[in-house]
């Protein structure tokens, strides 16, 4: 599946949907930390409200979301 979150393209499957919904409810200033630090070194890793950890992948002009 893919979705758009603050202008980026993000690829996922169903295992990160918690995830997903994060990413949709952190403010914008706060899920662009995680993109530009994913676009800079390649990856970002986060935690979710709930502990739950992810990571956010930069491949070329998209991202994709896993658990980390």
């Amino acid at each position: 599946m893919k979705v758009t979150i603050n202008g980026h393209t993000v690829s996922h499957d169903e295992s990160v949907s918690e995830g997903i919904r994060y990413l949709y409810r952190i403010n914008a200033q706060e899920s662009k930390v995680f993109f530009d630090e994913a676009f800079n070194y390649g990856s970002a890793i986060f935690e979710d409200h709930m502990g739950y950890k992810y990571k956010l992948i930069h491949h070329g002009s998209e991202y994709q979301l896993v658990k980390a």
